[in-house]
Protein backbone atom coordinates (compact mmCIF):
# COMPACT_ATOMS: atom_id res chain seq x y z
CA UNK A 1 0.00 0.00 0.00
CA UNK A 2 1.20 3.82 -0.65
CA UNK A 3 4.19 4.79 1.29
CA UNK A 4 6.27 7.25 0.62
CA UNK A 5 9.67 8.00 2.05
CA UNK A 6 10.86 11.56 2.11
CA UNK A 7 14.86 12.54 1.83
CA UNK A 8 16.51 11.94 5.17
CA UNK A 9 17.04 15.35 7.30
CA UNK A 10 20.63 15.21 9.65
CA UNK A 11 19.88 15.65 12.68
CA UNK A 12 21.05 18.75 14.66
CA UNK A 13 22.90 19.68 17.99
CA UNK A 14 20.67 19.36 21.20
CA UNK A 15 17.94 17.38 19.46
CA UNK A 16 16.72 14.38 21.56
CA UNK A 17 20.24 13.56 22.25
CA UNK A 18 21.16 12.12 19.32
CA UNK A 19 24.47 12.32 17.84
CA UNK A 20 24.86 15.21 15.06
CA UNK A 21 23.77 14.37 11.43
CA UNK A 22 21.94 11.10 12.55
CA UNK A 23 20.00 10.84 9.87
CA UNK A 24 15.70 11.53 10.60
CA UNK A 25 13.66 9.47 8.49
CA UNK A 26 10.21 10.05 7.46
CA UNK A 27 7.28 8.50 5.26
CA UNK A 28 3.81 9.49 4.54
CA UNK A 29 1.13 7.19 4.59
CA UNK A 30 -2.00 6.98 2.45
CA UNK A 31 -4.36 4.60 1.85
CA UNK A 32 -7.48 4.34 -1.35
CA UNK A 33 -10.00 3.39 1.39
CA UNK A 34 -9.24 6.90 3.16
CA UNK A 35 -9.69 9.49 0.25
CA UNK A 36 -8.08 12.86 1.00
CA UNK A 37 -6.11 11.70 4.34
CA UNK A 38 -2.60 11.10 5.20
CA UNK A 39 -0.27 11.18 7.93
CA UNK A 40 3.76 11.49 8.40
CA UNK A 41 5.58 9.26 10.92
CA UNK A 42 9.30 10.35 11.52
CA UNK A 43 11.71 8.08 13.10
CA UNK A 44 12.90 10.29 15.96
CA UNK A 45 10.32 9.53 18.56
CA UNK A 46 8.04 7.63 16.70
CA UNK A 47 6.33 10.92 16.21
CA UNK A 48 3.19 11.54 14.11
CA UNK A 49 4.25 14.93 12.71
CA UNK A 50 0.96 15.13 10.00
CA UNK A 51 -2.41 14.43 10.31
CA UNK A 52 -4.17 15.46 7.49
CA UNK A 53 -8.34 14.82 7.16
CA UNK A 54 -10.79 16.12 5.11
CA UNK A 55 -13.44 18.83 6.07
CA UNK A 56 -16.62 19.49 5.54
CA UNK A 57 -16.06 21.20 2.29
CA UNK A 58 -13.83 18.26 1.09
CA UNK A 59 -13.74 17.35 -2.61
CA UNK A 60 -11.97 14.15 -3.85
CA UNK A 61 -11.03 16.16 -7.25
CA UNK A 62 -9.76 19.39 -5.30
CA UNK A 63 -6.74 21.09 -5.54
CA UNK A 64 -3.54 19.90 -4.28
CA UNK A 65 -0.39 21.48 -2.44
CA UNK A 66 2.98 20.68 -3.98
CA UNK A 67 2.78 17.25 -1.82
CA UNK A 68 -0.38 16.05 -3.07
CA UNK A 69 -2.24 16.59 -0.41
CA UNK A 70 -5.67 18.16 -1.34
CA UNK A 71 -6.46 21.44 0.06
CA UNK A 72 -9.26 21.02 1.08
CA UNK A 73 -8.00 18.80 4.15
CA UNK A 74 -6.52 20.00 7.25
CA UNK A 75 -3.69 18.88 9.43
CA UNK A 76 -5.50 18.27 13.04
CA UNK A 77 -1.94 18.00 14.71
CA UNK A 78 0.29 20.73 15.97
CA UNK A 79 3.92 20.33 15.71
CA UNK A 80 6.15 21.27 12.71
CA UNK A 81 6.94 21.15 8.82
CA UNK A 82 10.82 21.20 9.76
CA UNK A 83 11.59 17.59 11.52
CA UNK A 84 14.91 19.68 13.19
CA UNK A 85 12.53 21.77 15.11
CA UNK A 86 11.41 17.80 17.05
CA UNK A 87 12.87 17.22 20.62
CA UNK A 88 14.36 20.61 21.08
CA UNK A 89 14.07 21.92 24.10
CA UNK A 90 10.68 24.16 23.41
CA UNK A 91 8.80 20.67 21.96
CA UNK A 92 6.24 19.77 24.36
CA UNK A 93 6.37 15.67 23.26
CA UNK A 94 4.55 17.30 19.98
CA UNK A 95 2.85 13.77 18.52
CA UNK A 96 5.35 11.76 20.31
CA UNK A 97 5.39 8.39 21.60
CA UNK A 98 6.45 8.23 24.90
CA UNK A 99 7.92 5.65 27.22
CA UNK A 100 9.08 3.08 28.96
CA UNK A 101 6.35 4.58 31.15
CA UNK A 102 4.62 7.61 29.67
CA UNK A 103 2.93 10.03 32.59
CA UNK A 104 4.36 10.34 35.83
CA UNK A 105 5.86 7.79 38.60
CA UNK A 106 6.09 9.66 41.78
CA UNK A 107 9.43 10.50 43.51
CA UNK A 108 11.02 9.20 40.47
CA UNK A 109 11.07 5.44 42.05
CA UNK A 110 9.38 2.70 42.13
CA UNK A 111 9.68 -1.27 43.24
CA UNK A 112 8.57 -4.65 41.85
CA UNK A 113 7.42 -5.81 44.84
CA UNK A 114 5.07 -7.60 45.55
CA UNK A 115 4.97 -8.95 42.16
CA UNK A 116 8.74 -10.78 42.64
CA UNK A 117 10.59 -11.37 45.74
CA UNK A 118 13.01 -8.48 44.90
CA UNK A 119 13.07 -5.53 47.37
CA UNK A 120 15.24 -3.58 45.02
CA UNK A 121 14.34 -0.10 44.72
CA UNK A 122 14.48 1.50 41.10
CA UNK A 123 15.45 5.36 40.34
CA UNK A 124 14.96 7.21 38.01
CA UNK A 125 15.09 10.78 36.53
CA UNK A 126 12.83 13.11 38.31
CA UNK A 127 12.69 15.40 35.57
CA UNK A 128 8.87 17.09 36.52
CA UNK A 129 9.07 18.30 39.89
CA UNK A 130 9.83 15.49 42.47
CA UNK A 131 8.21 12.71 39.66
CA UNK A 132 9.63 11.06 36.48
CA UNK A 133 7.38 12.30 33.73
CA UNK A 134 7.13 9.93 30.08
CA UNK A 135 10.62 7.61 30.20
CA UNK A 136 13.17 10.00 31.58
CA UNK A 137 14.70 12.89 30.08
CA UNK A 138 16.05 10.59 27.41
CA UNK A 139 12.96 8.29 27.13
CA UNK A 140 11.61 7.13 23.62
CA UNK A 141 10.51 9.78 22.80
CA UNK A 142 14.33 11.34 22.01
CA UNK A 143 15.20 8.22 20.57
CA UNK A 144 15.63 7.29 16.78
CA UNK A 145 13.51 4.38 15.89
CA UNK A 146 14.40 1.41 13.44
CA UNK A 147 11.95 0.66 10.13
CA UNK A 148 10.71 -2.87 10.80
CA UNK A 149 9.69 -5.67 8.84
CA UNK A 150 6.19 -5.31 7.94
CA UNK A 151 5.81 -9.35 8.01
CA UNK A 152 3.42 -8.81 11.05
CA UNK A 153 0.76 -6.52 10.25
CA UNK A 154 1.28 -7.14 5.85
CA UNK A 155 -2.12 -8.99 6.39
CA UNK A 156 -4.26 -6.05 7.85
CA UNK A 157 -6.46 -3.77 6.23
CA UNK A 158 -4.87 -0.94 5.05
CA UNK A 159 -1.71 0.98 5.07
CA UNK A 160 0.97 0.19 8.01
CA UNK A 161 4.37 1.75 9.32
CA UNK A 162 5.99 -0.33 11.63
CA UNK A 163 8.74 1.22 13.88
CA UNK A 164 10.83 -0.47 16.66
CA UNK A 165 13.05 0.19 19.34
CA UNK A 166 15.52 -1.67 22.20
CA UNK A 167 15.75 -0.33 25.60
CA UNK A 168 18.54 -1.68 27.40
CA UNK A 169 18.22 -3.03 31.05
CA UNK A 170 18.27 0.10 33.21
CA UNK A 171 18.09 2.66 30.34
CA UNK A 172 16.68 5.35 32.02
CA UNK A 173 16.81 3.68 35.43
CA UNK A 174 14.39 0.87 34.10
CA UNK A 175 15.11 -2.86 34.30
CA UNK A 176 14.95 -5.18 31.82
CA UNK A 177 15.84 -5.08 28.28
CA UNK A 178 12.74 -4.74 26.07
CA UNK A 179 11.86 -4.48 22.42
CA UNK A 180 9.12 -2.24 21.71
CA UNK A 181 7.00 -2.01 18.69
CA UNK A 182 4.99 0.96 16.89
CA UNK A 183 2.33 0.46 14.17
CA UNK A 184 0.90 2.98 12.63
CA UNK A 185 -2.01 2.01 10.25
CA UNK A 186 -4.14 4.22 7.88
CA UNK A 187 -7.27 2.66 6.70
CA UNK A 188 -11.25 3.63 6.71
CA UNK A 189 -10.87 7.30 7.87
CA UNK A 190 -8.99 6.03 11.14
CA UNK A 191 -5.55 6.09 12.46
CA UNK A 192 -4.60 3.23 14.35
CA UNK A 193 -1.48 3.15 16.81
CA UNK A 194 -0.61 -0.18 18.22
CA UNK A 195 2.36 -0.31 20.95
CA UNK A 196 3.76 -3.83 21.71
CA UNK A 197 6.64 -4.87 23.71
CA UNK A 198 8.71 -7.66 25.69
CA UNK A 199 11.65 -8.73 27.94
CA UNK A 200 14.21 -9.92 25.71
CA UNK A 201 16.34 -10.23 28.80
CA UNK A 202 16.72 -13.73 30.07
CA UNK A 203 18.69 -12.62 33.39
CA UNK A 204 15.48 -9.59 34.36
CA UNK A 205 12.12 -11.39 35.67
CA UNK A 206 10.48 -8.82 34.66
CA UNK A 207 9.55 -4.94 34.12
CA UNK A 208 6.74 -2.10 33.79
CA UNK A 209 5.65 -0.59 30.35
CA UNK A 210 3.44 1.99 29.47
CA UNK A 211 3.32 3.04 26.21
CA UNK A 212 1.31 6.38 24.46
CA UNK A 213 0.64 8.80 21.75
CA UNK A 214 1.37 12.25 22.81
CA UNK A 215 -0.29 13.97 20.05
CA UNK A 216 -1.75 17.30 20.53
CA UNK A 217 -5.08 18.03 18.43
CA UNK A 218 -6.10 21.04 16.65
CA UNK A 219 -9.57 20.11 14.81
CA UNK A 220 -9.69 23.57 12.84
CA UNK A 221 -6.70 22.28 11.36
CA UNK A 222 -2.72 23.74 11.09
CA UNK A 223 -1.98 26.48 9.60
CA UNK A 224 -5.19 28.14 11.33
CA UNK A 225 -6.73 30.98 11.08
CA UNK A 226 -8.65 30.44 13.76
CA UNK A 227 -8.43 32.76 16.85
CA UNK A 228 -5.16 32.12 18.37
CA UNK A 229 -5.43 28.40 17.17
CA UNK A 230 -7.34 27.94 19.91
CA UNK A 231 -9.71 24.34 20.84
CA UNK A 232 -11.70 26.34 23.44
CA UNK A 233 -14.67 26.25 20.90
CA UNK A 234 -13.87 22.60 20.38
CA UNK A 235 -16.61 20.13 21.81
CA UNK A 236 -15.73 16.99 23.57
CA UNK A 237 -18.09 14.42 24.80
CA UNK A 238 -16.95 11.45 27.16
CA UNK A 239 -18.20 8.28 26.53
CA UNK A 240 -18.21 5.33 28.93
CA UNK A 241 -16.49 7.49 31.20
CA UNK A 242 -17.78 7.92 34.41
CA UNK A 243 -15.10 9.20 36.89
CA UNK A 244 -11.41 10.55 37.17
CA UNK A 245 -8.55 10.28 39.28
CA UNK A 246 -8.11 12.57 42.18
CA UNK A 247 -4.52 14.10 42.55
CA UNK A 248 -1.77 15.89 44.80
CA UNK A 249 -0.37 18.37 44.32
CA UNK A 250 2.29 17.56 42.65
CA UNK A 251 -0.31 15.74 39.56
CA UNK A 252 0.22 12.01 40.91
CA UNK A 253 -3.01 10.37 41.94
CA UNK A 254 -3.83 9.84 45.76
CA UNK A 255 -5.51 6.35 45.06
CA UNK A 256 -8.86 8.11 44.98
CA UNK A 257 -11.17 7.70 42.22
CA UNK A 258 -13.91 10.78 42.06
CA UNK A 259 -17.41 10.55 40.14
CA UNK A 260 -17.43 13.19 37.33
CA UNK A 261 -21.38 13.53 38.13
CA UNK A 262 -20.22 15.48 41.45
CA UNK A 263 -17.24 17.63 39.42
CA UNK A 264 -18.76 19.77 36.41
CA UNK A 265 -15.90 21.09 35.15
CA UNK A 266 -15.09 17.07 35.05
CA UNK A 267 -18.47 16.23 33.24
CA UNK A 268 -18.56 15.58 29.49
CA UNK A 269 -21.11 12.89 29.85
CA UNK A 270 -22.47 15.86 27.44
CA UNK A 271 -21.26 17.11 25.14
CA UNK A 272 -19.79 20.90 25.47
CA UNK A 273 -17.42 23.32 24.42
CA UNK A 274 -13.77 23.04 26.74
CA UNK A 275 -13.91 26.55 27.19
CA UNK A 276 -16.92 26.34 29.80
CA UNK A 277 -15.65 25.28 32.34
CA UNK A 278 -12.00 24.92 31.32
CA UNK A 279 -10.73 27.53 35.01
CA UNK A 280 -13.02 25.86 36.90
CA UNK A 281 -10.83 21.97 37.16
CA UNK A 282 -9.92 20.65 40.34
CA UNK A 283 -5.73 21.24 41.15
CA UNK A 284 -5.39 25.23 39.70
CA UNK A 285 -8.17 25.78 37.22
CA UNK A 286 -5.84 26.34 34.61
CA UNK A 287 -6.71 23.76 32.77
CA UNK A 288 -7.52 19.93 32.05
CA UNK A 289 -4.41 17.71 33.13
CA UNK A 290 -6.11 15.16 34.35
CA UNK A 291 -7.18 10.88 34.01
CA UNK A 292 -10.48 10.10 33.01
CA UNK A 293 -11.23 6.31 33.79
CA UNK A 294 -13.21 3.98 31.53
CA UNK A 295 -16.33 2.49 32.99
CA UNK A 296 -15.94 -0.48 30.96
CA UNK A 297 -12.78 -0.91 32.18
CA UNK A 298 -14.20 -2.70 35.32
CA UNK A 299 -17.17 -3.83 34.15
CA UNK A 300 -20.80 -2.08 35.70
CA UNK A 301 -19.28 -1.41 39.00
CA UNK A 302 -19.92 1.91 40.54
CA UNK A 303 -17.44 1.40 43.03
CA UNK A 304 -14.60 2.77 42.16
CA UNK A 305 -11.48 1.25 43.81
CA UNK A 306 -8.35 0.87 41.92
CA UNK A 307 -8.21 -2.95 41.98
CA UNK A 308 -11.07 -3.30 39.81
CA UNK A 309 -9.23 -1.51 37.33
CA UNK A 310 -8.14 -4.23 34.48
CA UNK A 311 -6.27 -3.45 30.83
CA UNK A 312 -8.87 -3.95 28.09
CA UNK A 313 -8.82 -6.80 24.96
CA UNK A 314 -10.93 -4.68 22.48
CA UNK A 315 -10.75 -1.31 22.26
CA UNK A 316 -13.98 0.91 23.52
CA UNK A 317 -15.36 4.27 22.44
CA UNK A 318 -13.92 6.78 25.14
CA UNK A 319 -14.20 10.51 23.56
CA UNK A 320 -15.33 12.29 20.56
CA UNK A 321 -14.09 16.19 19.46
CA UNK A 322 -16.10 17.97 16.92
CA UNK A 323 -14.83 21.27 15.28
CA UNK A 324 -17.75 23.73 14.43
CA UNK A 325 -15.55 25.33 12.09
CA UNK A 326 -14.16 22.64 10.20
CA UNK A 327 -16.90 19.92 10.04
CA UNK A 328 -14.21 17.75 11.64
CA UNK A 329 -15.33 14.97 14.13
CA UNK A 330 -12.45 12.85 15.83
CA UNK A 331 -13.64 9.74 17.61
CA UNK A 332 -11.41 8.52 19.77
CA UNK A 333 -11.67 4.13 21.16
CA UNK A 334 -8.98 2.30 23.09
CA UNK A 335 -7.90 -1.04 24.69
CA UNK A 336 -6.80 1.25 27.73
CA UNK A 337 -8.75 1.77 30.81
CA UNK A 338 -8.17 5.48 30.22
CA UNK A 339 -6.39 8.60 28.77
CA UNK A 340 -4.92 11.87 29.69
CA UNK A 341 -6.83 14.99 28.80
CA UNK A 342 -4.38 17.78 28.38
CA UNK A 343 -5.39 21.14 27.14
CA UNK A 344 -2.03 22.68 27.01
CA UNK A 345 -1.67 24.48 29.92
CA UNK A 346 1.53 25.83 30.19
CA UNK A 347 3.39 25.40 27.14
CA UNK A 348 3.72 28.20 24.68
CA UNK A 349 6.27 27.88 21.82
CA UNK A 350 7.42 30.85 19.58
CA UNK A 351 6.64 31.75 16.30
CA UNK A 352 7.92 30.73 13.06
CA UNK A 353 12.05 31.05 14.19
CA UNK A 354 11.44 27.49 15.40
CA UNK A 355 10.00 26.36 12.08
CA UNK A 356 11.87 27.71 9.20
CA UNK A 357 10.66 25.58 6.30
CA UNK A 358 8.85 27.78 3.51
CA UNK A 359 5.67 26.70 1.32
CA UNK A 360 3.85 27.98 -1.51
CA UNK A 361 0.41 25.98 -1.65
CA UNK A 362 -2.54 26.75 -4.05
CA UNK A 363 -3.77 28.79 -0.65
CA UNK A 364 -0.72 31.18 -0.65
CA UNK A 365 2.56 31.04 0.99
CA UNK A 366 3.54 30.21 5.03
CA UNK A 367 6.47 29.92 6.54
CA UNK A 368 5.88 26.44 8.97
CA UNK A 369 3.02 25.35 10.54
CA UNK A 370 4.08 26.62 13.49
CA UNK A 371 4.09 29.96 11.97
CA UNK A 372 1.34 31.49 14.52
CA UNK A 373 3.31 29.30 17.10
CA UNK A 374 1.24 27.30 19.37
CA UNK A 375 0.08 29.20 22.80
CA UNK A 376 -1.71 27.97 25.68
CA UNK A 377 -4.69 25.83 24.56
CA UNK A 378 -3.65 25.67 21.37
CA UNK A 379 -4.42 21.77 21.51
CA UNK A 380 -5.71 18.96 23.54
CA UNK A 381 -4.08 15.55 24.07
CA UNK A 382 -5.78 12.33 24.45
CA UNK A 383 -3.10 10.58 25.87
CA UNK A 384 -4.56 6.43 26.11
CA UNK A 385 -2.66 4.51 28.69
CA UNK A 386 -2.99 2.65 31.92
CA UNK A 387 -3.06 4.74 35.46
CA UNK A 388 -0.25 7.09 36.19
CA UNK A 389 2.08 5.72 38.94
CA UNK A 390 0.28 2.12 38.41
CA UNK A 391 3.12 0.68 40.34
CA UNK A 392 3.36 2.60 43.47
CA UNK A 393 -0.79 2.85 43.85
CA UNK A 394 -2.17 0.04 45.81
CA UNK A 395 -3.00 -3.04 43.62
CA UNK A 396 -2.85 -0.61 40.70
CA UNK A 397 0.94 -1.79 39.76
CA UNK A 398 -0.40 -5.09 37.59
CA UNK A 399 -1.61 -3.03 34.72
CA UNK A 400 1.70 -1.84 34.06
CA UNK A 401 3.75 -4.91 35.40
CA UNK A 402 5.49 -7.21 32.68
CA UNK A 403 7.26 -10.07 33.13
CA UNK A 404 9.22 -12.33 30.75
CA UNK A 405 7.19 -14.29 28.21
CA UNK A 406 4.17 -11.98 28.23
CA UNK A 407 3.38 -9.67 25.98
CA UNK A 408 2.52 -5.97 26.32
CA UNK A 409 -0.40 -4.34 24.10
CA UNK A 410 -2.25 -1.28 23.64
CA UNK A 411 -4.29 -0.10 20.64
CA UNK A 412 -6.37 3.54 20.07
CA UNK A 413 -8.05 4.24 17.37
CA UNK A 414 -8.73 7.46 15.73
CA UNK A 415 -12.08 7.52 13.37
CA UNK A 416 -12.76 10.89 11.69
CA UNK A 417 -15.57 12.27 9.79
CA UNK A 418 -17.46 15.73 9.08
CA UNK A 419 -20.79 16.83 9.87
CA UNK A 420 -22.64 20.49 10.03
Amino acid sequence: MPIHENTPVPSVQGQGGLPVGTPIRSFVLTDPSSPGMACQVATLGATLTHLWVPDRSFKADGDRDEHGILTSTRDVVLGFDDLNAYRQGYDPYFGASVGRVANRISNGRFTLKPFTMADTVYTLDQNNGPNALHGGKQGFSSRNWSLSPSDAVSNSPGTSLRLSLVSEDLDQGYPGRIIVYCTYTLRDHCLDIVYEAHLDDETTEATIVNLTNHSYFNLDGLPSNSRLNSILDHELEMVNIRAFLELDDTSIPTGRLNSVASVPSMDFRVPKQIREHILETPNGGTGYDHFFVSQDAWGASERYTLNKITPLTRPIVQAKVFSPSSGIQMTMSTTEPGFQLYTNNHNNVGRNRIDERTATTPKGRYVGKAYKGFPMYSGLCLETSRFPDAINQLEGGFQVFLARGEKYYSKTTFAFSTRS
